[in-house]
Order: structure tokens, then sequence, then C-alpha cells
């Protein structure tokens, strides 16, 4: 007699663990410059070596190709890779220069960028380009378990923040993020979900998101 044939078991999922940090202070943030590829403020090594210890070790680190993001990410490893995808946004005639010098300068094309996404009046990138091209990165990751660390600024976490909970470009203006502040995701293979966002620092002082 023939016996029927057993289905396959369907296979274990491990889940698939993300924290994405800011890289930590520079000149730049004190004084509300776009783009600039400064190295870290010395004080903030401190506190990125208390970070460090906090979060513990990671099975692979990834990092923006700025100095900065380089810099956070060589106090979790020494190994850290760069990554293209990573990589802070292109703000075209406005690297280099303060949020004041482009507002006394040009303060409708300000407006113009801060209202609308798809709008690129410094010649550089639109912010839902740089959307597009972090997701593209988090959707290729690979799902086969582990805890990967990924080291980008700030508006590019935020944009991946938005994206996973399926809210508007818009809404980047109603979110800060502070250097050294995290985004924790994780992955069962099939989408990205919100595992925490806005922990506290080690020393205590609260991290918002």
């Amino acid at each position: 007699m023939n016996t029927p044939a057993e289905e396959p078991k369907p296979t274990a999922v491990r889940a698939t663990r993300l924290t994405i940090l800011c890289r930590g202070a520079t000149a730049a943030n004190q004084q509300s410059r776009f783009f600039s590829d400064a190295p870290l403020l010395p004080k903030e090594r401190v506190r990125l070596s208390n970070r460090a210890q906090n979060l513990g070790r990671f099975t692979s680190v990834l990092h923006a190709p700025e100095h900065s993001a380089a810099e956070t990410a060589a106090a979790f490893s020494p190994g850290a890779a760069a990554c293209l995808a990573l990589r802070d946004v292109d703000y075209g005639r406005w690297n280099g220069r303060t949020v004041a010098e482009v507002a006394e300068e040009s303060s409708q094309d300000l407006q113009c960028w801060m209202s609308d996404p798809s709008s690129a009046p410094h010649g550089g990138e639109t912010l839902q380009a740089v959307q597009d091209r972090a997701v593209a990165w988090l959707n290729q990751l690979p799902a086969e378990g582990g805890h990967m660390l990924a080291v980008t600024h700030a508006i590019v976490l935020k944009l991946l923040f938005l994206h996973v909970v399926c809210a508007p470009l818009t809404s980047i203006w109603r979110i800060d993020v502070e250097p050294l502040g995290l985004l924790a995701l994780t992955s069962d293979g099939r989408r990205w979900a919100l595992r925490s966002f806005g922990a506290e620092l080690p020393d205590g002082s609260p991290q918002t998101g």
C-alpha cells in the first residue's frame, strides 16, 4: 500500500536585526551647515566610546563614505566597510553653506525644498531620490539572521524611518535625530519592521527621535 508523501516542513526564518546609527557630531552640526565632510568633534569621541560599549558587537558594520561616518563606524569595527547608498544628501550649490546663508540669499528656494520632496532648487539630489536609494539598499540586504550596524547621517536615517512606518516625506521636518541616535529594525525576510527609535544614550541624557 502506498503511503502519502509527507509535506515538507516550513523552514524556520531567522530574524535579521539592523541598527541604523546617526554618525557623531561635527562642527557642521553646530553651525547648521549643509553637507560637510568634517571629522568628529574631539569631545564626541568619548560619547562614541560609551555608545559602542553599550550597543555591543555586530555581525557586520557598514558606513556612509564621509569622514564622520567612517570614524563613527571604526569604534564598532576596524573592518567596517563603506557603502555609497548610505552617503549624505548631495545639496548641490548648498554644499558647505549654512542654513542661515541659504535662507538669506534664496528663502523661496529653501521653502520649496522643505515643502516639496521632489524638488532640488540647489541642483543636487531630491529628498525623494535619497529615500529611493536608501530604501533600495535596505530591501536588498540578505535576510540571513545576525545583527548588522549601518552608520549614516540623520537625514538618511529619518528617510528610512518614514519608509518603514509608511509616513509621508513631508513629515521629515517633524522628526529630530541627534548625533549617535539610532533606529532599530527587524526583518523576517519579507519586510522590515520598527523595533525601536529614540533610545537613551549611555550617559543618561535623553535621545530624541
